[in-house]
């Protein structure tokens, strides 16, 4: 019996307090689905915020998280 590939696209809300932790936390949950078996090459395609109850909705120009260890640029502060 062989296996077929599929593509599945998933969408959720995740909670955080900046774009920042947004970020990791879309990450780390990317991660723990990528280390379950049956699935492989998960990507964060696009993030935005988009308050409860609210039309309204600002884009995340870059949705890869990169630990502020890695970052090459000065932090915003």
């Amino acid at each position: 019996m062989s296996k077929e590939r599929y593509v599945v696209k998933m969408e959720m809300y995740v909670y955080a307090e900046n774009d920042y932790m947004a970020k990791k936390r879309a990450n780390n949950l990317k991660l723990s689905i990528e280390n379950r078996r049956h699935s492989d090459c998960i990507e964060i395609v696009e993030m935005g915020e988009q308050p409860f109850a609210s039309f309204e909705y600002r884009k995340i120009d870059d949705p890869k998280f990169y630990p502020k260890g890695l970052i090459d640029e000065p932090l915003q502060f």
